[in-house]
């Protein structure tokens, strides 16, 4: 008997070594791109510089307040754009990266889940940290953490979610999307013994000023006239023709809304790659995704009081309706699948996070969540959620970063990026038995 379960503990521990290798080698892999990326040269014309370039000086336009800060820095402290640009982005990466990893250790969860592609790696694997998605978080995070706190005032409350939602979706309206929606609940929820039409109306004027300046930005989406006035408002520090179909984030304030609408929902159901159909490869993804964030913390929990059934049906509960907030995302206002995958985890995770979860709970229907229940039951049936079955998918499991491509979404795995980071020493050693011996490079 000693020496079974000695053998067991053995197994366990040759296990636990295994897994804590592979992730330490997968964190090594996304700081090699990381220290890669910020070191690369971006020209102006790419989505990741031009995304903050987009500014006032054509009129008022959807996603130009950064652009406008950057520029008046740029013209009177002769500030470099691009390196701006990357510290910014990588000031906000960190500073998200560290709350979640914080508040995952103070909560006694395990850090396994965080560096996946469709969490905080994310942009770490097409460069994508350098746009603005880490600034959203930077302000939905405080958000939540104002609203969650007791000893403020309502009148202070207003004033400083409005502020911060204001700034951020003059930013980029996607904002809206993930934050406005749960926010009403949640306020909802803490008015509702005044009535029914009473806390809709106070939910609804609380959010009042987010929802107005969501309205702006769709109201003066853009034209080629802003766009030709922002590429020359640079003048000296930044300028460029502009050309109506030229993929860059300034150059697309001037694409039309049906042919925008239109190229969106083809890429991002009628589109194969290599044989593979996109739509398919979606309605395989989008389940395992959701199983994984369910389910990875209740599979690698070290007490049972950790993470309970209750805490699973509360995220998940999250997690199903902040997917249906971002679903005209998913359709037609965009195909960048990795980064509305991004938006979808980490908003969920921050709320779960930071609201309570009896207040959380009050928020949907009893309906609701038995569906959501079920649904979990169901998905548990199919797969049981084993640290063996979790530690598999999140092995394999990849997220194109735009559209469907095979490649990328191989890429965007963990299996990858470990024989990636594994094979870097080799590749190094043999440019430079090259060099030394001056061997010719075959074809």
């Amino acid at each position: 008997m000693r020496q079974k379960l000695q053998v067991l503990l053995d197994k366990n521990h040759i296990r636990q070594t295994l897994l804590n290798t592979v992730f330490a080698l997968f964190l090594l892999s996304l700081l090699y791109k990381l220290i890669q990326q910020f070191l690369a040269d971006y020209d102006f014309q790419t989505w990741q510089i031009s995304e903050f370039l987009v500014n006032y000086q054509g009129g008022f336009v959807r996603r130009g307040l950064p652009g406008e800060v950057l520029l008046f820095l740029v013209k009177n402290f002769n500030i470099p754009i691009q390196w701006t640009i990357k510290v910014i982005s990588l000031v906000c990466l960190l500073g998200v990266s560290t709350f979640f990893v914080k508040a995952f250790l103070k909560k006694g969860y395990s850090l396994y889940i965080l560096p996946l592609c469709f969490f905080l790696g994310n942009g770490l694997f097409t460069n994508w940290w350098i746009r603005k998605d880490y600034l959203f978080f930077c302000f939905f995070i405080p958000v939540l953490w104002i609203y969650s706190k007791g000893n403020l005032s309502a009148a202070l409350k207003f004033i400083l979610i409005n502020i911060l939602a204001v700034l951020i979706i003059l930013s980029h309206e996607v904002f809206a999307f993930f934050a406005l929606p749960i926010l009403f609940l949640l306020l909802f929820n803490e008015y509702k013994n005044k009535g029914l039409l009473s806390s809709l109306v106070i939910s609804f004027l609380f959010l009042l000023p987010g929802i107005l300046a969501f309205l702006l930005t769709l109201r003066y989406s853009g034209s080629p006239e802003t766009a030709h006035a922002i590429w020359t408002s640079g003048g000296e520090f930044f300028s460029r023709e502009f050309a109506e179909r030229y993929n860059n984030s300034i150059d697309a304030l001037a694409w039309s809304v049906s042919s925008t609408l239109m190229c969106h929902l083809i890429h991002n159901f009628l589109y194969a790659d290599q044989g593979i159909f996109s739509s398919v490869v979606w309605v395989i993804t989008f389940p395992v995704i959701y199983y994984i964030a369910t389910n990875a913390l209740l599979a690698f929990r070290k007490t049972e009081n950790i993470f309970t059934n209750e805490d699973r049906t509360v995220l998940s509960s999250v997690l199903i309706f902040q997917l249906l907030c971002l679903t005209p995302l998913l359709t037609v206002l965009s195909c960048d699948y990795s980064r509305v995958i991004f938006y979808w985890i980490a908003s969920s995770f921050a709320v779960f996070l930071l609201v309570p979860a009896a207040k959380i709970k009050k928020i949907f229907p009893a309906g609701f969540t038995r569906f959501v229940e079920r649904f979990n039951d169901l998905l548990t049936t199919i797969l049981r959620p084993s640290k063996t079955t979790l530690f598999f998918l999140m092995l394999i499991i990849g997220v194109s970063d735009w559209k469907f491509m095979v490649e990328w979404t191989y890429k965007s795995s963990m299996l990858y990026n470990v024989l990636f980071i594994i094979s870097q020493p080799f590749i190094w050693l043999k440019d430079l038995l090259f060099y030394l011996f001056n061997l010719p490079v075959c074809s």
